[in-house]
């Protein structure tokens, strides 16, 4: 993985669950539950980390043609296997009461803020583009 976004929205991951975690140690409160935010931080950063290193590879490989169709279906499935596997261990660890549904849900939303985190400070500290168009002539 060679993007420096990716690595730092994983970096942000593990530091919002820390401090959601820590959070929720603090205001003790019984329906959110410590474990639940973390193990939901946790789900998250592991989500995101595999998809990041699946997607880097795929179109890292990928010519000025883009991905090969036979490539394209081995990505898809390997997508559908990740989110289906997402999907199988959430449903378990909620039913099996692992963690309140509440603490996980909360724990989770590291993903969503780390990519909006990432997403301001790449809009405020990036260079400004310029745009080139066709030459008037």
């Amino acid at each position: 993985m060679k993007d420096k976004r990716l690595l730092r929205i994983n970096l942000f991951i593990l530091i919002v669950t820390a401090v959601l975690t820590l959070s929720a140690k603090l205001i003790d409160i019984e329906q959110i539950g410590v474990a639940g935010v973390m193990v939901g931080g946790l789900l998250a950063f592991f989500y995101f980390f595999s998809l990041s290193i699946l997607i880097s590879h795929a179109f890292g490989e990928a010519g000025a043609e883009g991905i090969e169709v036979k490539s394209a279906g081995k990505l898809a499935l390997k997508l559908l296997l990740l989110t289906l596997g997402l999907a199988i261990i959430t449903i378990a660890v909620i039913l099996t009461h692992m963690c309140q549904p509440f603490g996980f849900l909360i724990g989770f939303s590291a993903l969503f803020g780390s990519i909006a985190f990432e997403t301001m400070t790449f809009l405020v500290f990036s260079k400004p583009q310029t745009e080139s168009g066709p030459d008037d002539e």
